[in-house]
């Protein structure tokens, strides 16, 4: 810099001895000065002798020379800061970029061990807790770690219940089981996009007021849908730092990365349970029914038990899909599916047999006529039968719907030679039988008493 100021100085000076010289022809300067004093003489308000005239030409001279490089100097000063800004962003930005490189090459680092870890895990318990610890991990701050906690959809109950949590236990929420229709889930299971706010009233449905002290700087919240063939089948609830949560839009791709990696995880998690459940209504599936409704016969025979099937289908329900459209089919679906498991025992099976057909397993349970038999088959048949009549009647068709019922039993010993198929055929005839003689109601399978012998 100080080399430059020097070169300028030299140049200004050069400069100004070369007009002077263009200007006076030469070194003529005495004879063009004594000239224009006697042209300018006349005109001025007093007397002046040639070396008074000159004297003040002088100082006018040097003070327009010093005015002259004094604005050169500013205008340079200033070109000269407005560089050495310019080239300090440069520097800057240079420095950020090598630390963002760095820091994404850090935080690929990271999730390629996180990759190796989840994928060298099968248990369900060991994977959802890897999950939070991810989750806390990669959003904590040196000044505040994030609490995180996983939420797993409940197939039988259509909930979210608490699976986990990192630096928080269930002691923290309002509850350890949500609808999906309720705040903040109901958000996520819509709109399948993540939830990232600092705004206290999100997350007040979800922890209780004096537990919130327990979050200490913590008070952002990343609300993260994990998303499994286009099901929201589990939800990350992650307490933060807002500081943490302001740079979330900046760091978009590296997060979005993470919440990919744990929801492989969750995948992996919960391959068991979604391999036996039919997706759409959350009940087994009819391979899974099968293959227990074989078990409990056996089970059945070797404790001397008796076993009920109930077949169940929903009346007039063509023209729902055909007028209403498949999607509003597939919300019957599911609600007659809710309907069957709310009013089944928790040993009971519910499955989907096909289309809308439903198929239940009553262990443990015949016609209800057993010594200390407290109802059976035709019972818990009538209580679904009429839980479906209250839920849909009053609706304008097609909607008013009802379902018919077929029910049967196999008893112990009478019936130890009736194998599942043949259960099934029992059930199914007498749906049809319902079916036929006027609908929404329950028909049960009559074995033949044996005849005495004399």
């Amino acid at each position: 810099m100080r080399v430059f100021w020097v070169l300028f100085w030299v140049l200004a000076v050069a400069a100004l001895f070369a007009i002077a010289i263009a200007l006076t022809g030469g070194f003529a300067l005495p004879d063009r000065l004594t000239a224009v004093f006697f042209q300018v003489q006349p005109w001025l308000p007093i007397t002046f002798e040639l070396e008074h005239f000159l004297v003040v030409l002088v100082v006018a001279s040097l003070l327009l020379a010093a005015l002259g490089f004094a604005v050169s100097g500013a205008v340079v000063s200033r070109l000269l800061l407005r560089q050495s800004r310019k080239l300090g962003e440069v520097a800057a930005a240079r420095r950020e970029g090598e630390r963002t490189q760095e820091l994404h090459l850090q935080q690929y680092d990271q999730l390629g061990s996180l990759g190796q870890i989840l994928s060298g895990q099968l248990d369900k318990r060991a994977l959802a807790q890897h999950i939070v610890e991810a989750a806390s991990r990669f959003t904590s701050l040196p000044q505040s770690s994030s609490l995180a906690s996983l939420w797993i959809l409940h197939f039988e109950t259509d909930t979210f219940r608490f699976e986990r949590g990192f630096y928080c236990d269930e002691a923290l929420f309002t509850k350890t089981v949500f609808e999906l229709n309720e705040p903040p889930f109901a958000q996520l299971v819509s709109t399948q996009q993540p939830w990232i706010t600092v705004e206290a009233g999100v997350w007040k449905p979800l922890v209780k007021a004096e537990k919130a002290d327990r979050l200490g700087a913590a008070t952002g919240l990343m609300l993260i849908p994990l998303i499994i063939e286009n099901s929201v089948l589990g939800v990350l609830a992650v307490f933060c730092h807002p500081e943490v949560v302001k740079a979330a839009g900046r760091h978009s791709a590296f997060y979005a990365a993470v919440w990919a990696e744990l929801t492989l995880a969750l995948a992996i998690a919960v391959q068991g349970e979604v391999a036996i459940l039919d997706r759409l209504t959350g009940v087994h599936n009819r391979e899974y029914f099968m293959k227990r409704l074989i078990q409990e016969i056996e089970r059945a025979d070797r404790y001397h038990l008796p076993l009920s099937l109930l077949m169940i289908d929903i009346d007039n329900f063509k023209p729902v899909n055909d007028t209403l459209g498949h999607q509003q089919g597939d919300a019957v679906l599911k609600i007659i599916a809710k309907l069957i498991k709310k009013a089944v025992r928790a040993i009971d099976l519910v499955g989907r047999y096909g289309g809308e057909e439903f198929i239940v397993m009553l262990p443990e349970t015949g016609y209800g006529d057993e010594a200390g038999a407290s109802g059976g088959a035709l019972t818990v048949a009538e209580r679904i039968r009429k839980a479906v009549d209250e839920e849909f009647r009053g609706l304008q068709k097609p909607l008013n719907l009802t379902i018919s019922l077929g029910a049967a039993a196999r008893r112990f010993p009478e019936d130890r030679a009736m194998g599942h198929q043949d259960l099934i055929r029992h059930a199914d005839e007498q749906l049809y039988q319902a079916k036929t003689t006027g609908k929404n109601k329950v028909c049960l399978f009559q074995p033949e008493k044996p005849q005495q012998v004399s």
